[in-house]
């Protein structure tokens, strides 16, 4: 039968409500269970980006903070390690006071405040390691702040405190042998550890690392002990002695120096080399300065005069590397003999003063190309081949001896 109302909006048939009149019944949706989607509460909305952005920031502030702990920690020990070696430190003597009956930990404190070291604790663990229940012995020591932990920890252990000093005065053109003999004389270190340890230490000085490095080369730091006055103590170690001295040297190469090298197109062990030479074939400033200006000369001419001739490489050959080789080496020979070698030699051939230095790098004007000098130390310059040989042989006839450029 036909819905009477099929076409009758006003008499559709509406949604049945509840008996209580709240609304419609179960019946009103597929599912029967939910409210209609504009009646449900609202959840809250969740920002997925939030997470992963907040985690990234906790990971970077992590490796920050590691990588800043891990800085922090390597600036730690590497103090340390300098503390425990001796290295990088103030040069400087300081007496302690070690009362009768103090611990290892008492004496920490002591050489903490008196600025032997830096790390007490980890000296005191360093300590009763080493000491191995043998008491430290009291008395007055006089240490150096550069002193390792070692040999702090012998001296204390042993008492031997009392430090006889020495004052060494070394002339300049003295040769690195040379200053090793008097330093064993003076019972300051041995000859032998001493010229060991310079071929073999290592320093990040700036004329340090610019030395070449050749194997024809005898001593490695010829020409690089500065000639001074010294304080040492008797036993001392050969590295303490060895740091004395380079850091003297360094200290004497100020900018003004370094600067004129480079206007002079010469490199620092340029300098030291030919100042060395200056230094052997003459002993005030004026002839050091016609010396100088006669070794220039033949650099700017070398096409005419290719080589030095200088006497002095040549002594240096034959009394201080020949008889301390065990066997033939005429290849470092001919790398220091100047009548062979074109330019300047290998190596300095002893360790120049301040004077031949500045004279290396400032020379006197002059045309000369050759000196000699007799006997007596007078100095005979030249212009001319001719001319220098006339000179020679007047200053042979002065006294029996001439030496200087080409007198072989």
């Amino acid at each position: 039968m036909p819905n009477q109302y099929a076409n009758d909006p006003q008499k559709r048939i509406r949604p049945t409500q509840n008996q209580d009149g709240s609304g419609p019944s179960r019946r009103q949706g597929a599912s029967g269970d939910s409210p209609p989607p504009g009646n449900s509460p609202r959840r809250p909305t969740k920002r997925r980006g939030d997470g992963g952005k907040s985690r990234w920031i906790r990971a970077i502030l992590l490796v920050v903070v590691t990588i800043g702990l891990c800085i922090i920690l390597a600036v730690y020990i590497l103090d340390t390690a300098n503390d425990l070696f001796g290295l990088n430190q103030e040069d400087r003597a300081i007496e302690v006071v070690v009362p009768d009956g103090a611990s290892n930990s008492d004496v920490a404190k002591i050489l903490e405040d008196a600025g032997v070291i830096k790390n007490p604790w980890v000296f005191r663990i360093y300590s009763d390691l080493k000491t191995k229940d043998r008491e430290f012995q009291p008395g007055t020591y006089i240490f150096n702040s550069n002193l390792g932990y070692n040999e702090i920890i012998v001296a204390l252990r042993s008492g031997d405190y009392e430090k006889e000093e020495v004052r060494l005065s070394f002339a300049e053109g003295r040769t690195l042998r040379e200053i090793a003999d008097i330093l064993e004389e003076y019972r300051v270190c041995d000859a032998k550890e001493f010229l060991d340890y310079l071929q073999s230490a290592e320093y990040d000085y700036e004329f340090f690392n610019a030395i070449p490095d050749d194997d024809l080369r005898y001593f490695r730091l010829e020409g690089y002990v500065f000639p001074d006055t010294y304080d040492f103590y008797v036993g001392e170690s050969v590295q303490d002695v060895a740091r004395k001295f380079l850091r003297n040297f360094n200290d004497k190469m100020t900018d003004e120096l370094k600067d004129r090298m480079l206007e002079m197109n010469m490199s620092i062990d340029e300098t030291i080399i030919l100042a060395s030479i200056i230094q052997r074939e003459a002993a005030d400033v004026e002839d050091m300065r016609l010396v100088s200006s006669a070794f220039h000369n033949r650099v700017a001419m070398s096409e005419t005069y290719p080589r030095l001739q200088s006497d002095v490489t040549v002594f240096y050959v034959n009394n201080n590397i020949k008889p301390y080789l065990q066997r033939t080496n005429q290849d470092m020979y001919d790398a220091y003999n100047t009548y062979v070698r074109e330019g300047l030699p290998v190596g300095a051939i002893c360790n120049p003063g301040m004077d031949a230095i500045e004279a290396a790098l400032y020379p006197a004007e002059s045309d000369y190309l050759f000196f000699v000098t007799d006997a007596d130390g007078e100095f005979y310059y030249a212009e001319t081949a001719e001319e220098h040989y006339r000179n020679v042989a007047q200053a042979m006839a002065e006294g029996g001896e001439a030496h200087g450029i080409d007198t072989q």
